[in-house]
C-alpha cells in the first residue's frame, strides 16, 4: 500500500529575479518504490523555473526521479524506469516501465526562480 510523505519544502530561493536557487534534503532516509510525486509551486515562480528531485547518492549512485525544466504549474508526476534483463539490455519493447526503487535521502532543488519562491513536494512511495 502506498504511503504519502510530505510536504518537503525546497527552501526559499535567493539570488535575483530569474536566477534564484535553493535546495533541501529530506530529514530522514526514505526507501521503497517511487510511485508518484506532487510538486506545488509557491509564490509566483517564472516560467523559467527548474525543479530536480533526486536521491543524494549516500548509499549508491544518485537516481534522478524527476526533472522539470521551464515549468511553474503544480501537478502530479509519475516517474518510471524501464527494467533490464539479466545481461543489462533494456526491456522497453517487452514490458511496462516500473516505479523506481530507492533507499536514500532525497534532494529537492529549485533554480532559475525569483527571490522568495519555493516548492513543496509530496512523495507517494510503496
Amino acid at each position: 500500500m502506498p504511503n504519502l510523505l510530505g510536504p518537503i519544502n525546497s527552501g526559499l530561493t535567493t539570488g535575483g529575479a530569474g536566477a534564484s536557487t535553493n535546495n533541501a534534503d529530506t530529514s530522514a532516509r526514505l526507501k521503497g518504490r517511487m510511485v508518484g510525486i506532487y510538486v506545488k509551486y509557491n509564490d509566483a515562480p517564472p516560467a523559467t523555473t527548474d525543479v530536480i528531485i533526486k536521491t543524494k547518492g549516500t548509499a549508491a549512485p544518485s537516481i534522478t526521479f524527476l526533472t522539470l525544466t521551464d515549468k511553474n504549474t503544480s501537478g502530479w508526476f509519475f516517474p518510471r524506469t524501464v527494467p533490464h534483463d539479466l545481461v543489462g539490455v533494456a526491456l522497453a519493447a517487452l514490458t511496462i516501465a516500473e516505479p523506481i526503487p530507492f533507499d536514500d535521502f532525497v534532494n529537492i532543488s529549485i533554480a532559475q526562480a525569483n527571490d522568495g519562491d519555493s516548492v513543496d513536494v509530496w512523495f507517494l512511495v510503496e
